[in-house]
């Protein structure tokens, strides 16, 4: 079945359920998503579709291979850590599979491209927050001060004590900055400071 829509518009859960469930057939079925994407929406894409493990297991993309590099391999401290890398990392295992040069691409880009997979998680298998969506509020605002302290960068949302108490108990430095701090890391954060 072809339907010529914008995913970014598409209302995937309506159209993807009902074709799944008619062939489950007893056994739960999952699609596939293989695509070649433009950049200008390949974090909206990823965003969209990797919360959806209901409907998807996987999800392969082409994309400028600095992008995909960026999205399967960013190591905190680095300057290419961000809140996407977490946003990942939570939804689904990314791995970089490989790279495609410019010259295989008419008319030629200026970049290569590069090939990445993502095993899409089911919600059993998302980091134990009490909210996805506090959760990412509040790795977003960490962010949002990247060079910052998070006592700083967090501070409309938590005392500067609660955000240090909570840091030291989860065994980081007080003065931890976002950058610093591993998706795990960000759960037991969010998670000791939602007992507060």
């Amino acid at each position: 079945q072809v339907i010529e829509e914008d995913i970014t518009k598409f209302h995937v859960h309506s159209h993807f359920l009902p074709i799944l469930e008619e062939k489950s057939r007893g056994t739960k079925k999952y699609a596939k998503v293989v695509s070649n994407l433009p950049f200008n929406v390949s974090t909206e894409v990823v965003k969209q579709i990797l919360p959806m493990g209901d409907v998807f297991s996987v999800m392969v993309l082409m994309l400028q291979d600095e992008a995909a590099l960026r999205l399967a391999n960013a190591s905190i401290q680095t300057p290419e850590y961000r809140p996407i890398n977490v946003f990942v990392n939570f939804y689904s295992e990314p791995e970089y599979k490989f790279k495609v040069e410019r010259a295989n691409f008419f008319p030629q880009p200026t970049v290569d491209g590069g090939v990445i997979r993502f095993k899409i998680k089911d919600a059993g298998e998302y980091p134990p927050v009490s909210s996805n969506k506090s959760f990412f509020s509040m790795v977003n605002s960490a962010f949002n001060g990247k060079r910052k302290m998070l006592r700083k960068s967090l501070q409309h949302l938590y005392s500067s004590a609660d955000i240090e108490a909570a840091l030291t108990n989860i065994g980081l430095p007080p003065t931890a900055r976002p950058s610093e701090l591993m998706m795990d890391d960000f759960v037991r954060l969010h998670n000791y400071l939602g007992n507060v």
